[in-house]
């Protein structure tokens, strides 16, 4: 028999699309409550894997009874995971979790869930609030254009690597001095929680990078702003005059695949176990890296994203994926602090 934890989180954003058939009603409660516990027991016994009641945990209070994050002990007799992915591929855990509004996270229960050495993110969108190259792109006046494209690249319905070309191709004309005005205008902001959740990962001894499919001025302003270890990102080649970005990007692109080497690389270098490592974004180019660290988190993603990402979170705040390692609000304030 193996063990797993399930992590379940009331969702503090608007309810994720609908399943294929949405369900006769929704409920809106301020807490987990029992009613909410009694019907992910429910599902769990329907794929056969057997939830130890007497193992719920309060995570963001002291009480059941008020608590919007909580765990659970699974057991999947099968000590394959063949009923956990039965259960993940459920589609009444989907059901679920729109009809309450809640977040359902699995993991294996084992040392290195809460121990993690490597956490990996995507910045646009994960770290900060804004997708860079549509803001770029407003200095020339063609920011609705691209960021049509981007929101479509993020869905997974293009080519990452070719969208990224033909919208930076758009910038052609766009200041050189663009990244400082981004950074002092108040343009680029920090998603909530952000600087919390990367103190907290420090103080644990974590290695932490930003993997992303952006530009790297701006990846090495949030590297030094929030105390990270490695920024990987793109580079737009500059005129020869200094003056204007050209439109093409040099070098190789920070693409899905890109990203999930380099969380390899930085993983073998830094001693790391892969089941250690945790990787955290919101795009569809953010899923291979997802699947090749030890846990992936589809933070505030695309409705695809979501469904094919190991653990999908929806919240105002990135510290909110510190109870998904098993920590309490009160550690996480100690963490934080």
């Amino acid at each position: 028999m193996s063990n797993f934890t399930a992590t379940l989180l009331l969702s503090s954003t608007p309810r994720k699309s609908p399943p294929s058939t949405p369900p006769p009603q929704t409920i809106d409660s301020t807490y987990i409550t029992e009613t909410i516990r009694d019907a992910f027991s429910c599902l769990c016994t329907k794929v056969y894997l057997n939830l130890l009641l007497d193992t719920w945990k309060p995570l963001s209070t002291d009480s059941l009874s008020t608590a919007t994050a909580v765990e659970v002990t699974i057991i999947d007799p099968t000590s394959s995971g063949i009923q956990i992915r039965a259960l993940k591929g459920y589609s009444e855990l989907k059901e679920f979790e729109y009809i309450y509004n809640v977040d359902v996270a699995l993991q294996e229960d084992s040392v290195f869930r809460k121990h993690k050495r490597l956490v990996v993110f995507d910045m646009d969108s994960t770290l900060i609030e804004q997708e860079v190259i549509d803001e770029l792109a407003a200095f020339v006046g063609v920011k609705d254009k691209v960021a049509a494209i981007t929101e479509s690249a993020m869905r997974g319905e293009l080519d990452f690597t070719a969208s990224l070309r033909s919208r930076a191709a758009l910038l052609n004309g766009v200041p050189s001095n663009v990244f400082t005005t981004l950074k002092s205008n108040g343009t680029i902001t920090f998603t909530p929680g952000a600087h919390e959740l990367c103190k907290a990962l420090k103080k644990l001894g974590c290695k932490l990078a930003v993997l992303s499919g952006g530009f790297q001025p701006l990846a090495e302003w949030v590297k030094s702003s929030l105390g990270l270890d490695y920024a990987y990102a793109n580079t737009l080649e500059v005129s020869a005059d200094g003056q204007s970005l050209t439109g093409v990007v040099l070098g190789d692109i920070v693409n899905a695949e890109r990203k999930a080497t380099l969380l390899k690389e930085i993983a073998s270098k830094e001693g790391v176990d892969l089941r250690q490592v945790v990787a955290v974004g919101d795009g569809a180019n953010d899923l291979v890296m997802m699947r090749e660290a030890g846990f992936g988190v589809a933070f505030n993603a695309k409705p695809k994203v979501q469904e094919e990402a190991p653990s999908h979170l929806n919240s105002g705040t990135l510290r909110d994926i510190l109870y998904l390692f098993g920590f309490t609000a009160a550690e996480v304030e100690e963490l934080v602090d």
